[in-house]
């Protein structure tokens, strides 16, 4: 008896390493598994964790399976967030895009093709738009890629996927109309910031300014990736003074805006913009 039982045991035994090699065989998967390669922690590698992530549509999920869900060590025993010190964590906007050293930095995303260059299409104007913004105050990364999840942290997921990123503008670009991005010739058209714009002389307190029923803009088309400050240039989105002013496009340099006193708290009298938060506000401050 006591033999029979060892013989099934034994039988139990086989099947049991055969079937498990078999349901093995079939599982297909990327994720890292046991020791991660040489390299997968040093930059530069051709091993380094950015090259698998980038493979893997940057999926940090496989890393809280052993690091745990806030990375902090888990099974593995070894935190992520050595390096990764940001709140976030790997989580972070500037894991994947902006400069990693500088966590204030989380702008712009390096091209598809891995090209930081402003000329790159998904580079172009990122710095001048968030960080280096000399007409307006700096625009955040909602107002052209919006949260549709109602917060900062289910966005980290929702907007990671296959690029080119979404372009949904938000509430303040879209306060005259409804802007459009052209993917092809990496154009904006009818946005509020690039002079999409028109206020109504009978809503106006300075009904004097007004040489017709509306002042408006030019609705200028800017190219996302020529970023050569020509784009920026003052009369770029509307005339000096604008169309529908008293002198429209009398003034390019904008020198009597500032000296005649109607906005001398937002241009200089060189005609330098030199109070960001009242130009291009969705105001139309006069009288400052």
């Amino acid at each position: 008896m006591k033999k029979i039982y060892l013989f099934i045991i034994g039988f139990s035994l086989i099947f049991i390493a055969f079937g498990c090699a078999d349901v093995q065989d079939e599982i297909v998967t990327n994720k890292p598994t046991g020791v991660h390669p040489e390299g997968f922690g040093k930059p530069g590698d051709a091993e380094f964790h950015s090259n698998w992530f980038k493979e893997n549509n940057w999926n940090l999920k496989f890393c809280q399976q052993c690091h745990a869900a806030n990375y902090a060590g888990g099974t593995a025993e070894t935190s992520c967030l050595t390096c990764h010190t940001e709140s976030a964590g790997p989580e972070a906007c500037n894991t994947c895009h902006g400069d990693f050293s500088n966590p204030e930095r989380i702008s712009p995303p390096r091209d598809l093709s891995d090209n930081i260059e402003t000329t790159a299409r998904g580079v172009g104007a990122h710095i001048s738009h968030v960080y280096d913004n000399d007409l307006r105050e700096n625009i955040g990364c909602y107002e052209c890629h919006p949260s549709e999840t109602g917060s900062d942290e289910d966005y980290v997921y929702a907007h990671v996927g296959t690029p080119p990123a979404d372009i949904k503008f938000g509430d303040f670009a879209s306060s005259s109309g409804e802007p459009t991005y052209d993917f092809t010739g990496l154009t904006c058209s009818d946005v509020y910031c690039h002079g999409n714009f028109q206020f109504e002389k009978d809503s106006s307190a300075f009904q004097w300014v007004y040489t017709d029923s509306l002042i408006q803009g030019e609705n200028f088309e800017p190219v996302w990736n020529q970023v050569d400050s020509t784009q920026a240039a003052c009369g770029t989105c509307h005339q000096l003074p604008p169309r529908g002013h008293f002198n429209e496009g009398g003034d390019p340099d904008a020198l009597s805006c500032g000296l005649s006193g109607c906005h001398s708290g937002i241009v200089s009298a060189e005609g330098e913009i030199i109070d960001k938060a009242l130009h291009i506000n969705g105001k139309a401050d006069g009288g400052i």
